[in-house]
Order: C-alpha cells, then structure tokens, then sequence
C-alpha cells in the first residue's frame, strides 16, 4: 500500500466516511464534522448536475469515471439508469467497486478497469464514451497523455468534466499544499489538444472549509493518539520504536511538512482554485 492508498483508508477511518471526497457547502453556510457528509452529498449532486447537463441521451450514452475509487459515484449512476465504467489503479478499491455495482452491471456497462487513465486500453471497449469525468482524480494524470486517451475514448462530439483543484499562477509565497495541475499549463494543454471550454467555475470557498475541518480531526484526534502511542512504544519497546522511526524517518518527515499548521484554510484560497469544468471536442 502506498502512502496515497493510505491517506484513502486512514481518511474513511478517521471520518467515519464511506465515499471520499471534499463536501461541497453553499455560500453563507456553516461547515462543521456534523455536516460533512451532507456536503459531500452535496458535492456529488454538484457534479451530476453538469454531468446530466451535457449528457446527450441517458439511454444511449456511455460515461467513464476516471479513478472512480471504492465505486460510489458509480454505483449512484448505474443504479439511476446510465451507462458507466469506472477504473482506479488500485487493486483493492478495484476489487471494492467491482463487488459493489456487481448488482448493476449489463453486457456494456458497469465494468471496473484496474489501471491508470493513462494506460487504459481502448481496446477493451468498443462503444465510445460521450462523456468522461473526474472527481477529484485530474490531479493525479499526465496533462499530455490523458489528453491524448480521451481522444481516443470520446465519441466525435464527447464531453469532459473535472471537479478538481489546480495551482493558482504568480502567486507569492511557497504553498504548503501539494497536489494539482497549474492553471496556466491547464489551460494550455486544452487548446494544444483542440476542446473548447464549455464552462468553468471556481467553487474554491466552497470547497476550502474541508480543510478547516479535517486540521480539526488532526488535532482533536490523530496528533493526541500519535503522541500516546510513541510514549507507549518508546516506554515499553524502546529498540523496536527506534528500528521503526529510522526505516520510516523520511516518511515521517513527508507527513509532518504535509499535514502542518500550514495547510490550512486560508493557504488553500490563496493556492489553489478548485473548478469545475467541462470541455468538448471541437470538430
């Protein structure tokens, strides 16, 4: 397991969470740990919204949910009546999200490909996607590459949608956040590969309370139990705790720069533009 396989997991723990992703809170509205499954609730209903919008024919239209996760955003579509796939590179979300649309797949649809975008094969499918998306998966892609497959997997007239953050561009300061394309090299690459941009929001303060609140879980929950289990560990196994803290010293570093003080709320404006965007192929 990989330390983003382990940030999924320990974020459903921590959270009590199924699904995961952000929660979407609508302007004026307070965010709290009591409200955050309503908003990621919210969040999703957000996406589909431009989903459907841009969906041609629920009946005939195939979609794909790149690094669909444990399936949820799947299943909700497939239990609605689309016609979905989803792949995720990880073999156990892939094994998850295979068991839980198991219910709802048909002949063409509702599979779950274990593999990155990027080395999805076309050839598994034969019908062409009108519309593919990412929830929070942009980030992790190759621009180029992933540009280049979604030509290959979108019909003449196919639909892109990504709900995502990006870097902010020219801004002072060195970010404490990780993760994200830049916009400008975003917005590049979508005129290099011929899409024209259908819409483009930003719902960054929509969005930024999630960081408030997880700085919340970290202080209240996982720092005070951290503290408790290396006093214990050092107290009672004090050569199996030193063997541990130098295999995992440079681990240890990563996820102490990654979850300080300074990965907040305010930085995450300041940082990062989270959008929604849909794009379609020009002709």
């Amino acid at each position: 397991m990989d330390s983003k396989e382990f940030g999924l997991v320990a974020a459903q723990q921590l959270f009590k969470i199924e699904d995961i992703h952000y929660g979407f809170w609508k302007d004026g509205e307070e965010a709290n740990l009591g409200n955050w499954k309503e908003a990621q609730e919210a969040h999703t209903q957000f996406l589909f919204d431009h989903i459907f919008k841009h969906l041609e024919n629920k009946e005939e239209s195939y979609m794909l949910d790149i690094g669909c996760g444990v399936g949820f955003t799947t299943q909700k579509l497939l239990k609605s009546g689309y016609k979905v796939d989803g792949l995720v590179p990880y073999q156990w979300m892939a094994e998850y999200a295979s068991n839980l649309v198991s219910d709802y797949k048909q002949d063409n649809t509702g599979r779950i490909y274990e593999c990155t975008f990027e080395d999805f094969k076309t050839s598994e499918k034969a019908v062409k996607y009108q519309l593919a998306f990412f929830s929070e998966s942009f980030q992790y892609v190759n621009l180029d590459k992933s540009f280049k497959k979604l030509d290959q997997i979108l019909n003449d007239n196919g639909k892109v949608v990504i709900f995502d953050f990006f870097k902010k561009d020219d801004v002072e300061g060195k970010s404490p956040l990780g993760g994200g394309h830049h916009l400008s090299r975003f917005y590049d690459t979508v005129k290099q590969y011929n899409y024209e941009i259908l819409t483009d929001l930003d719902v960054t303060t929509n969005l930024s309370p999630n960081l408030k609140l997880v700085n919340e879980v970290l202080v209240d929950r996982l720092i005070p139990f951290s503290d408790t289990l290396n006093k214990f560990l050092s107290s009672r196994y004090p050569k199996v705790y030193k063997l541990l803290k130098l295999i995992f010293r440079k681990k240890l570093s990563k996820l102490a720069f990654k979850y300080s003080e300074d990965r907040n709320e305010e930085n995450f404006i300041k940082y990062k533009s989270y959008r929604l965007i849909v794009l379609s192929k020009k002709n």
